[in-house]
């Protein structure tokens, strides 16, 4: 099947900061890098944002991967956080509404690939190999963001 060209257009994906480092396990830990691996919570944050002065819309994507914590587990830690540039095709006939959903979910679903992929491939040459996160439930995402922003 020829797959239809989206309205939404990704015009380029940046890594703004980046830390990630290899915390040696004690000879007491257990030793099973994938079970390790794949214990670690991935905790995402992001923002959605328009430029003011032109048709631009930015995701900002933060991932915290056994990062920033007083326990922190062997094995990788990372802190990443990029900005996926989107514009619409200037013939699209979405709504305001109709384009806010198209970034909410491709858009950040776009954004969180890139980080994944910059993950994986910077890790690719750490001491367990290439690590890739987890797919993540977008919908549930942006609930628990509607929920955090409420709460403030």
């Amino acid at each position: 099947m020829i797959a239809k060209k989206s309205d939404l257009i990704l015009k380029k994906f940046v890594i703004v900061e980046s830390h990630l480092s290899f915390i040696l396990p004690t000879e007491d830990e257990e030793n099973n890098p994938l079970d390790i691996l794949n214990s670690y919570p991935v905790d995402i944050d992001f923002s959605i944002e328009k430029d003011i002065t032109e048709e631009i819309f930015r995701i900002v994507a933060s991932v915290n991967i056994n990062a920033n914590n007083e326990d922190n587990k062997p094995g990788y830690s990372i802190a990443a956080t990029g900005i996926c540039f989107f514009e619409f095709d200037k013939a699209t006939e979405l709504s305001e509404e109709q384009k806010v959903q198209m970034l909410q979910i491709s858009g950040l679903s776009i954004c969180i690939t890139n980080l994944r992929s910059y993950i994986a491939n910077q890790t690719s040459y750490f001491p367990w190999g290439s690590y890739s996160f987890y797919a993540v439930d977008v919908q549930d995402l942006l609930k628990s963001k509607e929920n955090s922003s409420n709460e403030n």
